[in-house]
């Protein structure tokens, strides 16, 4: 139990109440920075996640074994990667509108929200084309297997961090569709409540794009 002369932390907080009062609900604003806070951890994990790649990838070919790092059929394919990495930066611009429209209360945020979705989705699509068109495969050396499980693992951060959004949209639509009835507070007001979801995984969705560049440096033009 907190001392009167203890600071509290910054936010509003749910206020005391009486034994066998109802208590309030929660103000959004600490709901909205519980999920900045998160949203930052996971960039970290997400860091020395794919950092464990970038080691990988670096220290095998330092050794270059018998001179079979990257034997000359294992090309990517270009064309595709520069596809996969122009929809990647697209979808992250148009996230990054979708949060300053919202801070703008605009309602057009969930066109470009639905934007960034969309193209996150052909990125995903596109990188699995690439796999069907390469000549090689996990089991055939050393780039290829740093290659084949980066960016598969890669495409599962996405398609995570799409969910993520596509939920913030989805949420927007019912409450317009369906609009709260005689309600008070913060359900009156739902926007207030899918601001801080919307902030949280624009944030991410931008971090995984910048991450997203530098493997298509490292796998396509190193």
């Amino acid at each position: 139990m907190a001392l009167p002369h203890e600071e509290k932390p910054l936010g509003l907080q749910i206020p005391a109440v009486p034994p066998g009062v109802e208590i309030p609900a929660e103000p959004p604003d600490v709901a909205a920075r519980a999920l900045s806070v998160a949203a930052r951890l996971l960039a970290g994990a997400s860091t020395f996640f794919f950092l464990a790649f970038v080691f990988a990838y670096f220290y095998l070919r330092s050794l270059n074994v018998e001179h079979m790092w990257r034997p000359a059929h294992l090309k990517p394919d270009q064309a595709l990667g520069a596809a996969f990495i122009a929809c990647l930066l697209i979808s992250a611009g148009a996230a990054i509108l979708a949060g300053r429209g919202m801070k703008a209360r605009s309602p057009a945020w969930v066109g470009a929200a639905t934007a960034s979705v969309a193209f996150g989705l052909v990125a995903v699509a596109l990188q699995c084309i690439e796999y069907t068109a390469q000549k090689f495969g996990p089991t055939d050396g050393a780039f290829a297997s740093v290659f084949c499980t980066w960016t598969a693992f890669y495409l599962i951060a996405v398609l995570g961090t799409m969910y993520w959004l596509e939920t913030q949209v989805a949420t927007e639509l019912r409450a317009r569709r369906e609009p709260a009835r005689g309600a008070q507070g913060d359900i009156a007001d739902p926007d207030r409540l899918i601001a801080g979801g919307l902030d949280a995984a624009v944030f991410y969705w931008s971090y995984l794009a910048a991450i997203g560049v530098i493997t298509y440096v490292v796998l396509y033009l190193l």
